[in-house]
């Protein structure tokens, strides 16, 4: 268990770092795993593989719309929007314009603020107009109570990783080549497609000393991204 984080124990943790930490060094058999991890575990995303083929966007705008928008979270709703600018956006044809209140038939993302495991309802294109497919938390009162002191960290992190998911990513630490110990929080199911080799230092990784990779896109999620969204 020491392989990935023999580091951290000389380092100062974020509160986001320590609950990564605690969930892996706990992480010896599937009842050890903390509810609030199982509750953003994404069980509907094929494991072991960086991304699902049938999962790419057709098109490389993807409309992005907010369910309940509320005036008391717009910092954190634009905090979303940077994050996700300055990441997957900067990095790749995508482009994500929109960012009101859903209307009914509204497609594209549709973004849930909710109390609760943030969460993508499916993955890539199958999230195109569902209502509530993605849920981001801007509270963690009832969820990840350690983001309430690093909140615009958090909410900028899990922001990248959920868009991930949304573009047809999965969990990097799922993969057959990740190290034992990350894979002690995969899934048995095999994998799709695998588009670079295994990474660390990914955003997509639960098993990265840094949480969600503080949201900054690793040189191999970068490469994934132009994989299949192509270079800007």
């Amino acid at each position: 268990m020491s392989i990935c984080f023999e580091t951290w124990a000389q380092e100062k943790l974020t509160p986001a770092q320590q609950f990564t930490r605690d969930i892996v060094n706990k992480a010896t058999s599937l009842a050890a795993i903390p509810p609030e991890f199982i509750m953003t575990s994404n069980p509907h995303v094929k494991p072991y593989g960086a991304t699902l083929a049938t999962a790419r966007w057709g098109a490389n705008t993807i409309y992005v719309c907010w369910e309940n928008p509320d005036p008391a979270f717009s910092e954190a709703m634009s905090w979303v929007r940077e994050a996700v600018r300055s990441s997957w956006e900067k990095y790749s044809k995508l482009k994500f314009p929109g960012w009101e209140k859903c209307a009914s038939l509204s497609t594209g993302i549709r973004i849930q603020i909710i109390d609760e495991g943030p969460r993508t309802e499916t993955i890539g294109h199958y999230l195109d107009g569902m209502k509530n497919g993605m849920k981001l938390n801007f509270t963690f009162s009832k969820w990840g109570d350690s983001c309430k002191q690093t909140l615009e960290y958090c909410v900028k992190a899990i922001a990248v990783h959920e868009f991930g998911h949304a573009i047809g990513f999965t969990h990097e630490q799922n993969r057959p080549d990740a190290p034992g110990e990350c894979r002690l929080l995969s899934q048995a199911t095999d994998p799709d497609k695998l588009l670079t080799p295994y990474d660390p230092n990914s955003v997509m990784n639960y098993c990265n000393k840094k949480y969600n990779n503080g949201g900054i896109l690793s040189s191999l999620d970068i490469q994934a991204v132009q994989t299949l969204y192509k270079a800007p």
